[in-house]
Order: structure tokens, then C-alpha cells, then sequence
């Protein structure tokens, strides 16, 4: 580090005048005493380097926040697992709410429950909000006869802004919908896995109403933004090798100020050379730079955990491959250079046996009280609090 960005400098400049005799009693007898001054001025100098490179190398190493996915306080009991976190040194969390007239009287009430819980932890709060044409509805229950682009902008501004507003001052990132990427079909009726890098890859009808929805919500939060002179960001979801999505989303009035990137991938995969399966490998850190926004890895898993032979077990073959993975895609992300990655958070807290594989097994735990070695991985890289027996588990793994 150079010592121009030593804060302090001047005064160890002072020190050194300090030590220096006064004008007009220089002699002899007094050079032993002032070499050995500078020579005392040069340790503290290099001292001070050392310590202010130690800051910046525990800063950059803290830059990187870490967290989960969970369920909603309508779902679990939060305090519990909001303690949780704070001892594993988990900040974010990461929850889904309803915008919906069936879920109106209970949402706003219960996600301020939620703010003021997380507040008592230290937990950084990351809603991502789902529209009423997530599940089919046009109109909004009858809001808006027409269903048309018009209604659809309506629907995403009206429910945004009634909602947001509310929560103005407590959280500062609002997720506009989920993976709506993957609802992209070609003409075969496929989805763009190895694809959508463009923006005309999306120039679809379900692409294009679902832009009128988030167009809605992204000018709600702005006129939020202006009336309030708060600064909420609009985050704006993808996956894969699909960011022409961003592109085709911004190209229909959707603005956006943090990208959120969700990243499942198998043993010896480089994200310095991503997948594609038609064109050639990409860095996918240098191209989520590119779009100059801050991005969030807020749903971070192995590629494993969809084999239909994984156990979900320690000691099965492909649960243990799956932690060598997690242990690899974390060291890519803490230690790339290229974009501003802002947060990681895996997918998700607990188990969801209730439903189908593999999406009943994304658990770092299978209940409050039964943690998997995963948590422990991520609570080592979140530098947060580990049992001996739990250090074990990592050390005999060689993680």
C-alpha cells in the first residue's frame, strides 16, 4: 500500500519534528540521539503500514455479507431463527410476501413484526415481492377489468407503492419478483438454459406483460423515492447464462439498481469460464460487471442437490460432493475482483420435506435443531461461531 493512503502521515511527521533538536544546538553529541529517533520514526512508520494493511485486508474480507433464504413469520417463528444467525454470523435474510388482496390484511402487520425483530438481531432484511399475475391474475380481482398492459402496469405500481411506502425508512432493497427469466420459452417450448443472452431473446407476449408489471413496480419506488427523500434500490432477479433478460427488462421502462444473480453449480465448475452450451465459456463475473450495478448472490447452492441420487445424508457420495462445491462456489465469490458482490445468500435455511424432490432438500438444516455440515461451512466463511465438534466435521472433510 502506498503511503500516500496512510491516514495519520502528518503526524508522524510532527513526531519526527518533535524529536529534532532546536534550531542553533546541533552538534556532534546530538546525532546518535536523532539517528536513533529516525530509525525509531522509520519502525512506527512501518508499523503503522503493517497495521493499516491488516484493516483494509479484514475490511475487504468483511465487505462480503452472508445469509440465507427463509420462510416468513406467517410460516415459523423468526426469533429463533434470527438468533440463529446472529451466533453463525448471518446478516442477511432473505423472505418472500404476497402482494395479493388475499394476503392484504395480513401482510403489511406481519412484515412489521418481521422489521422489528430484525432490527434486534442485526439482520438486514431482503423482501422480494410477488405480483397477483405471478399466479394468473390479470385484473387484479376485478381492479382492473380490462387485464390488459395497462391493467398489468396498474397492478405492479398500485400494490407496490401501497406497500412500500409503509416501510420506507426500515428496509432499503425490494426484490421485483422471482426467476420470472424462466418463464421464457423458445419455439420448441423450451426454457433458455445455454441461451438468453440477449435482449431478443425475451421479445415474447409473456415477457412482454410481465415487463408491465415490473415497469409499474419500478416507477412506484421511484415516486416512493422522490416523495420521502429515502433511497430505496429495485433489484432485479436472473439466473443462468439468461442476462439478456436485464437487458430486455431496462429496454421496457423497468429500471433497476442491483441485480440479483442466483448460481447452482456441480463439482470443478469455474465461473471464470461459465457454462454456456452453445457459445463459448464466459467470465460470468466480468459480465455481471459490465451492467455497472452492485449484485447480490442471493440464491447460492450446490448443482448436486438436483441429481436424483443425492442422499442428503453426510457420507453420501453426492452430499459430500455438494459441500466441496459450496466450499469452492464461496471461495470464488469472496475472492473475485471484477463486480461488487454485495451479499451471499444460500438457498435456503430448512428442509421442506412437504415437497417433491429435489426441492424438499435445499436445507442447511433439517429442523432448528438439527443443523447440516453445510451451515457449518457457511458459518466459517461468515466468521461466525462454531463448536469444536462442529470444526471437525470441516478439518476430517478437508474443508
Amino acid at each position: 500500500m502506498p503511503i500516500t493512503s496512510v491516514r495519520g502521515g502528518d503526524g508522524l511527521h510532527l513526531a519526527a519534528r518533535d524529536l529534532s533538536p532546536p534550531i542553533g544546538h546541533w552538534s556532534h553529541r546530538n546525532a546518535e540521539p536523532c539517528r536513533l529517533s529516525h530509525r525509531l520514526v522509520r519502525s512506527a512508520l512501518m508499523l503503522l503500514l503493517l497495521a493499516v494493511a491488516v484493516v483494509a485486508s479484514c475490511a475487504d474480507a468483511l465487505a462480503l455479507e452472508w445469509g440465507v433464504g427463509g420462510p416468513p413469520q406467517k410460516r415459523r417463528d423468526l426469533e429463533p431463527i434470527f438468533q440463529l444467525m446472529k451466533a453463525r454470523g448471518l446478516t442477511q435474510y432473505r423472505t418472500g410476501l404476497n402482494l395479493t388482496q388475499d394476503a392484504e390484511p395480513v401482510e403489511a402487520p406481519m412484515f412489521r413484526k418481521t422489521v422489528a425483530l430484525a432490527k434486534r438481531y442485526s439482520i438486514t432484511l431482503h423482501p422480494l415481492i410477488n405480483f397477483p399475475f405471478r399466479y394468473g391474475d390479470r385484473t387484479d380481482r376485478g381492479r382492473y377489468p380490462k387485464g390488459d398492459g395497462e391493467a398489468l402496469y396498474r397492478q405492479g405500481y398500485d400494490r407496490t407503492y401501497a406497500f412500500v411506502r409503509q416501510f420506507s425508512a426500515d428496509v432499503l432493497d425490494w426484490e421485483l419478483e422471482n426467476e420470472i427469466n424462466l418463464l421464457a420459452l423458445d419455439s420448441d417450448g423450451k426454457k433458455l438454459f445455454g441461451r438468453g443472452m440477449t435482449a431478443a431473446d425475451f421479445e415474447m407476449p409473456v415477457m412482454e406483460d410481465w415487463a408491465q408489471v415490473l415497469h409499474g413496480a419500478s416507477d412506484a419506488i421511484d415516486q416512493i423515492n422522490r416523495e420521502t427523500g429515502s433511497h430505496l434500490r429495485k433489484v432485479l432477479n436472473t439466473t443462468s447464462t439468461m442476462l439478456g433478460f436485464l437487458d430486455f427488462m431496462e429496454s421496457r421502462g423497468v429500471k433497476y439498481d442491483v441485480i440479483s444473480y442466483h448460481y447452482y453449480e456441480v463439482a470443478g465448475q469455474n465461473p471464470h469460464r461459465h457454462w454456456n452450451g452453445r457459445n463459448l465459456p464466459f467470465d460470468l463475473f466480468k459480465k455481471l460487471a459490465s451492467y455497472r450495478r452492485p449484485v447480490t448472490f442471493n440464491e447460492v447452492n450446490c448443482g448436486e442437490i438436483y441429481k436424483p441420487a443425492y442422499g442428503n445424508q453426510p457420507g453420501d457420495a453426492l452430499t459430500e460432493q455438494c459441500l466441496r462445491t459450496l466450499r469452492d462456489t464461496f471461495q470464488y465469490l469472496k475472492n473475485q475482483k471484477d463486480v461488487e458482490i454485495e451479499s451471499v445468500m444460500v438457498y435456503e435455511l430448512f428442509d421442506e420435506p412437504q415437497k417433491k424432490p429435489p426441492e424438499n432438500r435445499f436445507g442447511l438444516m433439517y429442523e432448528i435443531d438439527r443443523p447440516k455440515v453445510a451451515l457449518f461451512l457457511l458459518s466459517e466463511f461468515a466468521g461466525g461461531r462454531l463448536s469444536a465438534e462442529e470444526l471437525t466435521e470441516l478439518r476430517t472433510r478437508g474443508l
